[in-house]
């Protein structure tokens, strides 16, 4: 392993430890009744995730990035269709929780889609080489990462359903948009870094998971 190979195995390191230092902060600082000043923060620790993520990519150049605003636009749209008349999702609006909104949608939200497509990618590719399999695969992760949050979404204040409880029609319509989003990065042949997507997964399930002793 060269010097270079060596300070990028040791950054990537590091960048991976934070994030965990991060996320357990955050659940110690509820715990202790912090809850409001760290769910707040939530927007900023997505986007570091989401810095995190980008730096840990194989490919940098313009060519194989573009997916990425992609992602940001087909994601941000879709909740904005979601939002504004209730599209595929059902009827819902955000909470204060996820920061700075355009027209009603929080603009981390369409990065949170690029994080969650990318890690899923960085993680199925390893595993399957049939691209209806990464695809469906990928697709199903995100899916189930919504399971998660969405009992605890109207409690952080990230979201609510006009119904309470979010309809069959929300988890379909995250299918659907994640399979374009994923057979899009097929397409491309898009190249994600499997340890930090797993650890970016692991973090997120984790996290999620301990919050439901919390609230």
């Amino acid at each position: 392993m060269t010097m270079i190979h060596k300070h990028i195995h040791l950054k990537r390191s590091v960048l991976v430890y934070a994030l965990y230092i991060i996320h357990f902060s955050a659940l110690m600082g509820m715990y202790l009744g912090y809850v409001q000043w760290f769910l707040s923060k939530t927007w900023a620790i997505l986007f570091l995730i989401f810095l995190f993520l980008v730096d840990s990519l194989p490919q940098k150049n313009i060519k194989k990035l573009w997916p990425i605003p992609t992602i940001f636009f087909i994601g941000f749209l879709a909740e904005w269709l979601g939002v504004k008349f209730g599209f595929l999702f059902g009827d819902y609006s955000y909470g204060a929780n996820l920061g700075i909104k355009i027209d009603d949608v929080p603009i981390i939200i369409g990065i949170n889609w690029i994080i969650l497509s990318l890690a899923t990618r960085g993680i199925i590719e390893r595993f399957f080489e049939l691209p209806v399999m990464k695809i469906l695969v990928s697709s199903v992760l995100m899916v189930s990462l919504d399971i998660l949050i969405e009992p605890l979404a109207p409690r952080l204040d990230y979201w609510s359903f006009d119904t309470m409880v979010a309809p069959l029609s929300n988890y379909i319509g995250w299918l659907i948009y994640s399979i374009l989003i994923h057979s899009l990065l097929e397409l491309v042949q898009f190249k994600g870094h499997f340890k930090m997507s797993l650890h970016i997964l692991i973090i997120q399930f984790l996290f999620f998971g301990t919050l439901y002793f919390l609230f």
